[in-house]
Parts: C-alpha cells; structure tokens; sequence
C-alpha cells in the first residue's frame, strides 16, 4: 500500500501545548533509546504499527484511558498482572511546537489494515510519510472505539515536554491511578497477583 492509494491524505497539525500521554517502563530495558522523558526502542526493531526501519518511533494516545488500553488492557489480554502495573507509570506530555502528522484517521474504515496486526503495511506506510515530510502519523485505536493515537517520528520527540508522570500502583498504599480503575471497569480485564 501507497501514500498515494489513498483518495486523499490530510495533514494534522499538533498544536503547540496539545497533551498526549504514555504508559511505560518505570525502568529502561537494555538497548532503549533514551529522549527526553522518553524510554523507546531502538530503530529496526518493527514490533509497532507505525515502526520505521532506520529511526526511533513513540506511541502516544489522546486521553490516559486510551493510552492504557493502547499497552495494557489489548483486546487479547485474559488479565492484568498487578506485577506489570507496578512497573509502569502514565506519562502526559505537552508539545513544544506545532507537530506535521500525516491524519489517517479517515482512512480507518475503508482500510481495516489500518488497525490490522499487518504491521509491515502501516510501517511501509509510515517510510513514505516521513519521506514525504511528514512528523507521525494519527490514526484510529484499535483497542478503543473512536479514540485517535499518535505516532510520532524520532525528529519530533524532542518537542515533547513531561507535564507529568504518575506511577500505575502507588508504592507503599498500592493504591491504583484512577485511569486505570476505569479503564479495569471497561475493560472487564480481571486484575491477578
């Protein structure tokens, strides 16, 4: 699949003090790109939707609930081990700039593929986009119905700015982030030691 395959592909411009928000490791596995307050996988390794070959890509939701439901509460998990919440913390994030994102979002509909586990399409889709110019990509959640996530290419995570980092389970109390109580209820993922 081509850029140009779509009918038409319009720009999304982040803007400058938009919040996006993260869940990740509390602690750097071996071999993660550092930038910023950000944690990401080094380039290449094409786990993610949006992946590109020869640079760092973040994955970022539009409100902490789709952010969790994005990483945690998968359409495919049985349950939430307490021990994977513990080590993760929601980040919010501002923007320092106004963002270029390719908006595919539209597109979510008439190209399943979109939301599809074919990542080395969207990641083939993800190349042209940032040859094209492009800073990311928007797109529609495949784990939340209507809500937008965002890709954002290595270029532009530096524009991003920690608002705030919360941990998922409070040491000490064990009490949990109120996203993820909700996102627990919608989910109906039951929680396990």
């Amino acid at each position: 699949m081509k850029l140009a395959d779509f009918q038409y592909a319009p720009e999304l411009s982040l803007a400058e003090h938009a919040t996006l928000y993260r869940v990740q490791r509390l602690r750097s596995r071996p071999g993660t790109v550092a930038i910023g307050p950000l944690r990401v996988p080094p380039r290449g390794l094409l786990v993610g939707r949006f992946d590109l070959v020869d640079g760092e890509v973040a994955y970022f939701a539009e409100s902490p609930e789709t952010a969790l439901y994005e990483t945690l509460a998968r359409r495919e998990a049985l349950t939430l081990p307490m021990e994977a919440l513990r080590i993760r913390a929601l980040l919010a994030l501002g923007t320092a700039r106004p963002i270029k994102l390719l908006d595919l979002r539209p597109h979510a509909h008439a190209y399943p593929v979109l939301q599809s586990l074919r990542f080395e399409v969207t990641q083939g889709i993800a190349t042209q986009a940032r040859d094209a110019g492009y800073e990311g990509i928007a797109y529609r959640s495949a784990q939340q119905f209507n809500a937008d996530c965002y890709a954002i290419f290595d270029g532009a995570l530096p524009a991003l700015k920690l608002i705030d980092k919360k941990r998922l389970v409070e040491p000490g109390t064990g009490a949990l982030h109120r996203a993820l109580l909700t996102t627990i209820r919608g989910s109906q993922i039951p929680l396990v030691p």
